[in-house]
């Protein structure tokens, strides 16, 4: 190559380079005026943007559920006899992260029963139910005893035969009420219905108004059951509502409900219930024989025993009248006294009642006729 040719070729190099040393394209001194018409070539050339890497998929954090940190794998031993041919890769494994979202999607899986599904186990079993309310109401029942102390179990017949069908009864009453002596007449009247009995008695004073006691109820191998007692006395009237099914008695007026068994009475239906009993049971006429009769009043429930004592002849208006007399033993503490005599002849039904209440009322019923 000729020497012209070599500072030829050297020259032009130098050109190029200055060119591009000093040229306003590339240069900084300078700024770039942005047009329309300029396309912004600096961003791409001294700005380029580095392709996205590619970005590898986090792994799965489990975070434990409890802070009890995780039990250490325990290294597996291969036995020399049977050596693993292929070789063991530990894969990271998903059971821990299955078992995490689960237990997160329990509660969401609990909002979403139906709410039926949620209340069935506070259904309660009816017939149980049924079964607990009359285990709970309970309440106190009729005992017998004969002369000797031996308990009785009775066993009346229900078509009503113990008493008479109809039964119509008039006494001359004298007493006291309020402070006040008095005399009255009164009324004593039952009627038997089939397996039902209806019962009324009424006393009628001169200047004082009346009082009236009801009873109805049913018939039953342990006597009466009566299922509503009312007690009118002058303006005021009382009244009981006895519901067997749960064994429970309730007042009108307002008091605490109470507890019913088996042979409950009411302060009417009481007498009736003695006389159906000695009636059919000519064992429990013997003197210390003692019934003991839950009896309720038009606020609350009394355990009235009666004791036999003896036969007495008992000179009435009609005649003399062979009777059997029982006296109610109050219990301690209470000044309420009760004495009736129940005719032989009559199928012992009352013929003479006479009661002391802790007030000092006094009533004494003679039968007239």
């Amino acid at each position: 190559m000729s020497k012209r040719l070599v500072v030829g070729m050297t020259a032009l190099v130098a050109v190029a380079h200055w060119a591009l040393l000093f040229s306003p394209w590339f240069g900084s001194a300078t700024p770039l005026q942005s047009s329309a018409d300029t396309p912004n070539v600096l961003e791409a050339v001294w700005i380029p943007l580095l392709p996205p890497r590619p970005a590898a998929a986090p792994a799965p954090v489990v975070r434990p559920l409890t802070s009890t940190p995780p039990k250490p794998r325990a290294p597996t031993v291969q036995a020399p006899s049977a050596p693993s041919k292929t070789p063991i890769v530990d894969a990271p494994s998903s059971a821990p992260a299955t078992a995490l979202t689960a237990t997160s999607n329990a509660p969401d899986a609990q909002a979403a029963l139906p709410p039926q599904a949620e209340e069935l186990p506070l259904a309660e079993d009816p017939a149980a139910s049924a079964v607990a309310a009359h285990s709970a109401s309970n309440g106190p029942r009729l005992h017998v005893q004969d002369a000797a102390g031996a308990p009785v179990t009775l066993a009346l017949p229900s078509d009503g035969s113990t008493l008479a069908q109809h039964k119509l009864l008039r006494f001359q009453v004298a007493g006291f009420v309020k402070g006040m002596q008095y005399h009255a007449q009164a009324e004593l009247e039952w009627h038997i219905d089939g397996n039902r009995y209806q019962a009324r008695q009424r006393i009628s004073a001169f200047l004082l108004g009346s009082m009236e006691q009801t009873s109805q109820g049913l018939l039953t191998p342990l006597g009466l059951q009566p299922m509503e007692f009312t007690d009118r006395r002058f303006a005021k009237k009382r009244s009981v509502t006895l519901d067997w099914e749960v064994q429970q008695a309730s007042f009108t007026p307002l008091q605490p409900a109470t507890p019913i068994g088996p042979g409950t009475q009411d302060r009417l239906s009481v007498f009736l219930q003695l006389a159906a009993i000695l009636h059919s049971t000519p064992d429990l006429r013997a003197a210390g024989t003692r019934l003991q009769v839950p009896t309720l009043g038009s606020r609350r429930m009394q355990i009235w025993t009666f004791e036999v004592q003896a036969p007495e002849i008992l000179d009435l208006p009609g005649g003399a009248t062979p009777t059997l007399r029982l006296r109610r033993i109050p219990p301690a503490g209470e000044a309420e006294q009760a004495l009736l005599w129940l005719d032989a002849t009559q199928g012992y039904a009352p013929v003479r009642i006479h009661m002391e209440e802790p007030n000092g009322d006094v009533m004494d019923f003679v039968l007239q006729d």
